[in-house]
């Protein structure tokens, strides 16, 4: 739908009168079919409810406000028609102007920005309400003040979009730099990308000397695009925690894994090494999976048994109720997380190793 600037109008009979175009600006509002105005005295902070090719509303800010105007498309047609006006206030006037509309987020960014740069500040939402409340004296709402943040981080650190596109030069220059370390950059048939994956020449050349244990761990990226930041660790002789490897995937599963014939790869070098999984973290992401009680008990009793037929019939009970979550659990071998003898020794090795990189990073 096209929006035109136009001039507000002195009110006429409202409900029922049709517009093609809506625009607030200032104190106006419409442009009808007819080459007749209509206009409605709206607050320059009237939140708009719904905005749409289908209905637009507007309303007061006091929810206790009666003040409102509802408009829905004229089937068949790009004409709108108001079906509801109420035009009496009855809120004070602090309330009409509580939401300091010119005080917008590109605004207030320009204002917080230092305090993102100073390490000794934590910009949330709740600091950059307050400073400009102490400051300015502006009231301004939590999710302004959010897209401030993020507009000021921008600002000093890119986009996370600019950010995902230099990957690859980063890359570039960490080889340039120390020809040893490998890296890697996989991207989908519509150049999109993928897995990222890199290993710093120096945690190669000192595998030698490390504790014959690796441990992949995952956090989860909490932005825009989502996905886990991978990391694999040993110990050395130290006993310190050494980084081997990192990367980047949608999530924690066969094809992240098994990139590049990783999984394949370490069977082959050391036959007799054994692949598990924690337990205790598989059953966190079924949590956060928001996973039924039921299920998680049965996975419980699952991982727990010794012997291959019971586990596999409270896996087919974990089938018949959730097939969802059944395929999930089954994207790992079952002996990976079968409670064995010799799996609970590095079950615990690797929950203390866990323990210990919580407290290092």
């Amino acid at each position: 739908m096209e929006i035109d600037m136009v001039e507000a109008q002195p009110i006429t009979e409202e409900v029922l009168q049709t517009f093609d175009s809506i625009q607030v600006e200032g104190q106006s509002i419409i442009e009808i079919d007819n080459k007749q105005a209509l206009g409605i005295q709206v607050l320059e902070s009237a939140p708009v409810v719904r905005s749409s090719s289908t209905r637009y509303s507007l309303k007061c800010n006091d929810d206790r406000c009666c003040w409102c105007v509802r408009a829905f498309r004229i089937k068949d047609s790009t004409l709108f028609k108001i079906v509801k006006i109420e035009k009496k206030h009855d809120c004070s006037v602090n309330t009409m102007k509580a939401d300091q509309r010119d005080a917008t987020s590109k605004l207030i960014s320009g204002y917080i920005i230092d305090n993102l740069r100073d390490p000794r500040f934590e910009v949330t939402p709740a600091f950059a309400m307050a400073e400009m409340q102490k400051l300015y004296g502006l009231d301004i709402g939590y999710h302004k003040a959010w897209r401030a943040i993020q507009l000021a981080s921008a600002l000093i650190r890119g986009t996370l979009k600019e950010n995902y596109e230099l990957l690859s030069s980063y890359l570039y220059l960490m080889r340039s730099k120390n020809p040893v370390t490998y890296t890697n950059i996989k991207i989908d048939d519509n150049n999109r990308f993928l897995y990222m994956f890199y290993a710093y020449g120096t945690s190669i050349a000192g595998w030698n000397h490390y504790r014959p244990v690796i441990v992949v761990d995952a956090t989860f990226l909490k932005s825009k695009f989502c996905g886990v930041l991978m990391i694999s660790v040993s110990k050395d002789a130290n006993n310190q925690i050494f980084p081997l490897a990192f990367g980047i995937a949608k999530s924690e599963n066969n094809n992240s894994y098994e990139y590049q014939a990783i999984a394949y790869g370490i069977a082959k070098v050391y036959p007799k090494s054994h692949h598990g999984i924690c337990i205790y973290q598989l059953e966190q992401n079924l949590k956060r999976r928001k996973v039924k009680n039921e299920v998680i008990k049965l996975f419980q009793s699952a991982a727990r048994v010794y012997r291959r037929k019971e586990f596999d019939l409270y896996m087919s009970d974990i089938a018949k109720v959730d097939k969802k979550t059944y395929d999930y659990l089954m994207e790992e071998p079952p002996e990976s997380y079968r409670e064995e003898k010799h799996q609970e020794v590095q079950l615990l090795f690797a929950l203390v190793l866990k323990g210990i990189l919580a407290e290092n990073i």
